[in-house]
């Protein structure tokens, strides 16, 4: 008992000090991904020089000495990185010889004459959040505070908060069985003394140890302080969103936000309005997911009805009353979205979500280079559509997500066009149109490879109408404006985006095939095998979209979704480490076909507009409309990125935009930054790959009747074999071409002869 009485004794001084000091200067600091210099890189398109400069390397004449320097030369740049700049394992210090032609990267050589295949420069700081700036800066105390919006946070997070020494048995009891059921964690079971003993003294890892932990600190709390003062402390700190760049904790801030009133004079309907996004502020963000937070509200309004906080009539009232925000937006730099993205991950994965945590560093996937040119193409791109585009009192909105092909890392993210906490590139799910098509691509284009069919990007397949049985009775699709089509080839029907072509093509191969192959390239959302999934009747995520897409640009490679590496702790340990979890799923000379034919759609399809629009280099890509012109899509890539971009209005109004005259726009503005001063690499095709010069109207061997010819791309011997119907040559006049040829060689030896 005395040991017991001594380790609470002290734990009561260390909780004293502790909150004393909570409102230290420690910052939480992101960053992100460190810059990797390889052989045949194009500095001039990566901005190396802006890099440095951003990292506050100073140039020098002459060799540099010291970390953090560097020199050019017209051919050589000699840089002396700091110690997180070493290529990992290299285990060498000091300078650098970059030897560079033509802006490329020849080779990387250390001092020690040792051949590197890159370097890495050490992350760059994107985001910092100061300690002073997440206390409230208007804390209030209790008797300031809405009686109302008291007990709609006690009612939302800790019903016996008078009653228990801080821990709650029932409530432990009630989560685990919950969780039991669920099998999975589903209900949390901690009282708000252990939630300000979480989030101001411990580590959110989630381990036995640390919750005994919080327990101790939880009784040292209810000892060295009253209750009264335990809930105005969490009043005060509580995190309740995010406002020009800055979160917003405590509640007089968040009342200032949202209501424009102060925390004394919220009604009964906004106290359980606010009280209800304590628990998760990303999901239930009131600007803009208001049905959502409406119904939280209501549950809160039940949960203190039901504690006889509030009368019947009460409840009736404040549950059947709309939702009145302030007017006005919130509008700061984009990169928000990526770190509001990460800190939602972070912080559910820490179970940290209501509180911030000092001192912490996050090493994302972010390229500050990428996203800064991601947000310019999104903010300009927009304005020049809406200038070309009919009025609307809606304002058009854009979602923009770029993936590296290579590493599967999020490299960029921009949820809107201002920042106003709904990240339409991870949250909004829209319909992708013809956007999807490639998936059905991918199907066919894997039959070869199972004995099946033998569908080559040559195969003509029929684009006339066609009418298919669904539940809902017969399903007849029609094709952009109406066209009408014959037999294509299957290259013709992604690039021109043929519908009736694309569903008969996806009727032969199968519906579940087709089905099956969205959900190995990564389609993680409901599907069903339905004809009307062909052309893009499910809802998916930008994010989720360009996932699926890198799948092809990797060579058939899916990654899971990368957007940070690490979270270290203020004591310098690892709170979360994530690695990159990739497997292959298509075979690489199928994903280099879809490839090929997607960098028709570009050259020649639906958006060839590209050229006009100044990218003049191979991109593949697809466009995708949506019935009505709701939703504007363009999903392409390179080696380097791959980029998916939505235009639409949030209330899925229509835009009167295709995919190649919204989200196209923002693309090749985006594609135009990242290689201003040369293109991309080209895809190699891998070994298994032929290629034949056909007819690309009948898709059979060209002849030299054929008045167009193409050189095709093909599994290894799939290629066609028999020449072209539509342009045979003629018997007589090939003896007469012949003999003519017989008698021009008959003079020209003659001639020679004579000489």
């Amino acid at each position: 008992m005395a040991v017991a009485g001594f380790r609470i004794g002290h734990l009561c001084v260390v909780v004293g000090k502790g909150i004393a000091e909570s409102s230290g200067d420690s910052p939480t600091i992101f960053y992100g991904r460190a810059t990797e210099i390889r052989k045949g890189d194009n500095l001039e398109n990566i901005r190396f020089t802006e890099r440095l400069k951003r990292l506050s390397y100073r140039e020098v004449k002459g060799p540099p000495s010291t970390p953090g320097t560097f020199s050019r030369e017209k051919t050589l740049i000699r840089i002396f990185p700091r110690e997180t700049g070493i290529q990992k394992n290299a285990q060498v210090q000091g300078p650098l010889d970059i030897v560079v032609r033509s802006s490329r990267v020849v080779s990387i050589t250390t001092m020690a004459d040792q051949k590197l295949k890159s370097i890495q420069l050490e992350p760059e700081e994107i985001s910092r959040i100061i300690s002073p700036k997440l206390d409230s800066k208007h804390q209030v105390t209790l008797s300031a505070i809405s009686p109302y919006l008291q007990n709609a946070v006690i009612a939302s997070e800790d019903a016996h908060f008078y009653s228990h020494f801080g821990i709650d048995i029932f409530a432990i009891g009630r989560a685990f069985i919950a969780d039991v059921r669920a099998q999975r964690y589903v209900e949390g079971g901690s009282t708000i003394t252990q939630q300000l003993a979480k989030n101001f003294f411990l580590s959110p890892r989630k381990t036995i140890a640390r919750k005994l932990h919080e327990a101790e600190l939880a009784l040292a709390l209810e000892l060295r302080y009253s209750k009264k003062q335990l809930l105005e402390m969490y009043l005060n700190k509580i995190y309740l969103g995010q406002a020009n760049g800055e979160s917003i904790y405590g509640v007089e801030d968040a009342s200032a936000l949202y209501f424009s009133k102060r925390a004394r004079d919220l009604s009964l309907e906004e106290a359980a309005l606010l009280a209800g996004i304590i628990h998760a502020p990303n999901r239930y963000y009131l600007f803009t997911n208001s049905k959502t937070a409406k119904k939280r509200r209501n549950n809160i309004l039940a949960r203190m009805q039901k504690l006889s906080m509030i009368s019947d009539e009460e409840f009736q009232r404040a549950s059947n009353a709309p939702l009145k925000l302030r007017s006005g937006g919130t509008p700061v730099h984009m990169t928000s979205h990526f770190i509001d993205y990460i800190r939602r991950i972070t912080n559910e994965e820490m179970e940290m979500e209501g509180f911030y945590h000092r001192g912490y560093r996050y090493y994302t996937t972010m390229d500050p280079i990428v996203q800064a040119a991601a947000e310019n193409a999104v903010t300009r791109g927009l304005k020049a559509i809406e200038q070309k585009t009919r009025s609307s009192k809606e304002p058009l909105q854009a979602a923009l997500a770029a993936v590296d092909p290579k590493t599967g890392a999020l490299i960029a993210l921009v949820g809107g066009r201002d920042y106003d906490r709904f990240n339409r590139a991870v949250d909004a799910k829209r319909q992708p149109g013809s956007a999807f098509k490639p998936f059905v691509l991918l199907a066919a284009l894997s039959q070869p490879l199972k004995g099946t069919r033998n569908w080559t990007l040559s195969t003509l397949v029929s684009g006339g109408p066609i009418t298919l049985d669904t539940p809902e009775g017969p399903w007849t699709p029609s094709n952009y404006e109406n066209k009408e089509y014959g037999m294509i080839t299957i290259r013709k029907i992604i690039e021109d985006s043929v519908n009736t072509a694309t569903v008969r093509l996806a009727n032969d191969v199968g519906l579940q095939e087709v089905l099956n192959t969205a959900r190995m390239a990564g389609i993680n959302s409901r599907l069903l095998p339905v004809p009307s999934m062909v052309l893009g009747s499910l809802e998916v995520t930008p994010v989720e979209l360009a996932y699926a897409y890198a799948t092809i640009a990797s060579g058939g490679i899916r990654f899971d979704p990368l957007p940070f590496y690490t979270v270290i702790a203020p004591d310098g340990s690892v709170v979360i480490e994530k690695s990159v979890k990739s497997k292959r799923v298509f075979d690489p000379r199928v994903s280099y076909l879809a490839g090929h034919a997607l960098e028709g759609v570009v050259a020649r399809g639906t958006a060839r507009e590209a050229k006009s629009l100044k990218v003049g280099f191979p991109v593949s890509g697809k466009t995708g409309t949506t019935n009505k012109n709701r939703d504007s899509w363009f999903v392409c890539f390179t080696p380097d990125i791959v980029i998916a971009v939505w235009v639409g209005h949030d209330s899925g109004a229509d835009t009167g935009l295709t995919g190649a005259t919204g989200a196209l726009h923002i693309s090749a503005m985006f594609l135009r930054m990242l290689y201003a001063h040369s293109g991309p690499p080209a895809f190699i095709p891998p070994e298994g790959i032929e290629t034949a010069l056909i007819d690309p109207e009948s898709g059979f061997l060209a002849t030299e009747a054929c008045p167009q010819t193409f050189r095709e791309s093909y599994l290894t011997g799939t290629a066609p074999r028999e020449p072209c119907p539509n342009h045979q040559e003629n018997p007589v006049m090939d003896v007469v071409r012949e003999k003519v040829l017989d008698i021009g060689g008959f003079f020209r030896k003659l001639f020679d002869k004579t000489q």
